[in-house]
Order: C-alpha cells, then sequence, then structure tokens
C-alpha cells in the first residue's frame, strides 16, 4: 500500500513511542497555550505526512473544541474560578458588565489543547505501526510475553467484535427486531444483542486457549519473535530534530520561563 511508504510508516515503533512521551511531556512542562498549540500542529503535520489526518483530525474535534466551548465561559468569566485575578476584556450582555479574565482563559485553552497533544501522538503512534512491529517493539523492550500477548490478542478482537456485532444485529432484524421503539425496549434489544455477542466471544476465547496451550505457550522456555526490528536512517532524522528540539526549548525554558509567550503563573490553590 501507498499509506505505508510514508516517512511516518517506515519509522520503528520505538522512536514513535518515546516521540509520544517526550512531546506529550513538552505539552506538561510548558504552560502555554501558544507553545501547546505549536506541539498540536506539528502532530497534525505528521498526520498529512503519514497519511492518518483524518483519524487524528477527528478525534480532536470531538475531544478538544468541545471541551473548549464548555471550559473557556465557565474559567475565564467570574463564575467561580478562584484564581482569576487579571481583566483582558469585558463583555456586556443585557446591560451586565462581565470581566474576561487571564488566568481562566488561559487554563480553558491550555488544558485541552495538551490533552490534544496526548491524543494526537498516540494515534499516530497506533495508527503508523504495523501490529507485527508493535509486538517486536514490547519483546525489544523486555515486556512479559503475557502482556505482549494480552496487547496482541485484543487489538485482533476489537475488529472481530465490531464484525460480529454487525452481523448479530443484522441477523437480530432479519428476525423481526425493532428499532423504533422506546428507551425501555431499545435496552431491552441490547440485551438481545449482549447475549449471543458474549458466547460467541467466549468461544472464540476458548478456542484460542486451547490452541495456544497446543503450541507450548506456557512453556518455560525463552520467547522469540520472528519479525526484527532496526532503526532506520528516517530514525535517526527523528531523534536529531527531537534532540534539535530539546536544546532549543531547554533554552527557551532557562531564559524566558515555562510561559515564554503568554507569560502566565502556575495556578496553585
Amino acid at each position: 500500500m501507498l499509506a505505508d511508504r510514508t516517512p511516518l510508516h517506515l519509522a520503528d515503533g520505538r522512536t514513535k513511542f518515546i516521540y509520544f512521551i517526550w512531546v506529550s511531556l513538552l505539552a506538561y512542562i510548558f504552560y502555554d497555550y501558544i507553545l501547546t498549540l505549536v506541539f498540536l500542529v506539528v502532530n497534525v503535520t505528521l498526520a498529512f505526512i503519514g497519511r492518518v489526518a483524518r483519524q487524528v483530525i477527528l478525534p480532536l474535534i470531538l475531544v478538544v473544541l468541545p471541551w473548549m466551548g464548555f471550559a473557556i465561559p465557565i474559567l475565564s468569566l467570574p463564575l467561580g474560578f478562584p484564581w482569576n485575578q487579571t481583566v483582558v476584556y469585558r463583555l456586556t450582555i443585557f446591560g451586565l458588565e462581565l470581566p474576561v479574565y487571564l488566568e481562566g482563559l488561559a487554563w480553558g485553552f491550555t488544558w485541552p489543547l495538551r490533552i490534544g497533544v496526548t491524543i494526537s501522538a498516540a494515534l499516530l503512534f497506533y495508527l503508523t505501526t504495523q501490529q507485527t512491529a508493535l509486538i517486536a517493539m514490547l519483546f525489544r523492550f523486555r515486556v512479559p510475553f503475557k502482556f505482549i500477548y494480552m496487547v496482541a490478542a485484543t487489538l485482533q478482537f476489537i475488529p472481530l467484535m465490531a464484525d460480529e456485532v454487525r452481523s448479530i444485529y443484522q441477523a437480530q432484524l432479519a428476525r423481526g427486531l425493532r428499532t423504533d421503539v422506546n428507551l425501555v425496549k431499545k435496552l431491552s434489544n441490547f440485551v438481545r444483542l449482549l447475549v449471543p455477542l458474549t458466547l460467541s466471544s467466549l468461544g472464540k476465547v476458548q478456542t484460542r486457549a486451547i490452541a495456544l496451550e497446543s503450541r507450548g505457550f506456557s512453556a518455560p522456555v525463552a520467547k522469540t519473535v520472528m519479525y526484527d526490528i532496526r532503526f532506520k536512517t528516517v530514525d535517526y532524522v527523528f531523534f536529531g530534530c527531537m534532540a534539535a528540539a530539546t536544546v532549543f526549548l531547554a533554552y527557551i525554558y532557562a531564559t524566558k520561563g515555562y510561559s515564554p509567550f503568554v507569560h502566565l503563573k502556575y495556578l496553585i490553590g
């Protein structure tokens, strides 16, 4: 596939996981919504490079924007946020003058953007890392093999269960299941879907457990993986960019503090 040839797909899973940790820490070290927005823009740019922009941007729209729309009016107006001090604007609503405070406004912007940075970086890692590469990465990190299998099985079962739900739902519709009903009836219909889904999942788990034991999954021997992972040129370029950015941001932090552009103060209750 063409998407699998993008630089982000070619990068080692360890590189993308380190980037996820790195950019998430930076988003929380700095208390500056302009700088945090820059981190988010970088993640979205990487999503376009990796051709997964739609899968990354849609969760951001569903999480970050509603959070901002809910938090900013509550925190920036005199509605109970105790750290508000600096008035940056005054709104007149129905003849009532309401001050808009910088502290609440910054808090309402910064925290959703921080969460957006973490979500987008995690999605970049997940959407551009093949399952075999992810398992090999966990193996290189010396994660217990049972935990590695638990992660791999979860990734496999989610799409399988989604297909199973669709099949059961279509079967129930063919048997006369009605959807134009009240809430109580919908809950009853949900049980009709849940019971066969649960029984089917238990059957798949039992079959898989028997197959694993027959292949010596619990045998006390050293486990190996067939997929080998190595750092490539794109990984070293990635690390070089992160190192340069770390040096630059460390200089910014040392000279201008944790809020170099907005000049905010940490709120301590």
